[in-house]
């Protein structure tokens, strides 16, 4: 595949996702697989590789293209680890910062480091979310951006001239997941369907003086005397989860005025509302940032060659 400049694998925790692009940085080609690291059995991670691009590698003695991973992957639990830039960091830092690491097979590649925060008793870390955010540089523009990146483990991160000042984590799909499998609330919602009603009902509690903790046995105790109907608890949780998300996130981080939302649509619909309740404009930048965010990783790569 002689137009393939870059191979780009946005490999996270349980998903791998890879691009195939042109020298322009236009997608040629891209592959979603349930192949994250959490996934990949004894840690082979060389045979996933070789099973979600191999077909993509060029034979020995053609000219290949620049590889770049980013996210979980270069992680302590990873194929190769990478070390935390400190913020603020913009992309060049991560350019500087990138390792060098080879495959079995003989394949060159190149694997972003992560983002770290280190202040006033708080710490912080990210990996995979700052390619996001610097691949949508050109779309954000220059000046003062509030982001947000829902997930397992949601970002928000504010972003100042295309250099990444500060940013949050927040647990809330982790937390959804665990108080579904791991709780009491879990006997209620097995029973749930999705309802927007729902939804609705628990982005109001979030709004609340009372406060998270003080609202979460809602989801049993009002199944139980039948002020909420069962099928809309799990829907209930996730807005009562997501309201608080942003209620903190818009009060943490100074610039309100706007909030860009990077991610899979089925996500970022969710938060759209939660954040209009607040009052502020949302602007959704769309699902494959990370990609051109290893793009421009690969740019600033070639320039150091």
């Amino acid at each position: 595949m002689s137009d393939t400049a870059v191979l780009a694998l946005d490999w996270g925790t349980t998903r791998l996702r890879a691009f195939r692009m042109a020298e322009d940085g236009a997608i040629l080609e891209r592959r979603d697989a349930p192949a994250g690291i959490r996934a990949i059995d004894d840690g082979d991670f060389e045979d996933a590789f070789q099973t979600i691009v191999g077909d993509w590698l060029p034979p020995a003695g053609e000219t290949r293209p620049l590889i770049v991973l980013g996210g979980m992957i270069g992680s302590r639990q990873g194929w190769f680890e990478a070390p935390y830039v400190p913020c603020p960091a913009d992309p060049e830092s991560l350019v500087s910062h990138a390792i060098a690491a080879r495959t079995e097979s003989g394949h060159a590649l190149w694997i972003a480091p992560g983002l770290s925060l280190s202040e006033g008793g708080r710490a912080d870390v990210m990996r995979g979310e700052e390619l996001q955010i610097f691949g949508a540089l050109e779309q954000l523009g220059p000046g003062r951006h509030l982001l947000c990146l829902p997930g397992t483990h949601s970002k928000w991160a504010l972003l100042e001239d295309g250099i990444i000042r500060d940013f949050h984590t927040y647990m809330t799909g982790e937390l959804f997941d665990v108080l579904r499998r791991h709780s009491i609330l879990g006997t209620t919602i097995e029973h749930a369907v999705w309802s927007d009603a729902g939804f609705e009902k628990g982005l109001t509690a979030a709004r609340s003086d009372a406060g998270l903790l003080a609202h979460l046995f809602t989801v049993r105790a009002g199944t139980l005397l039948e002020t909420l109907p069962v099928e809309e608890s799990g829907s209930f949780l996730s807005g009562l989860l997501i309201g608080s998300e942003v209620a903190s996130a818009t009060r943490d981080l100074a610039e309100k005025s706007e909030v860009c939302i990077i991610g899979n649509p089925d996500l970022t619909d969710l938060y759209t509302p939660a954040i209009a309740r607040h009052g502020i404009r949302c602007r959704q930048l769309g699902e494959y940032t990370g990609a051109h965010g290893l793009f421009r990783l690969a740019t600033g790569l070639r320039k150091r060659l």
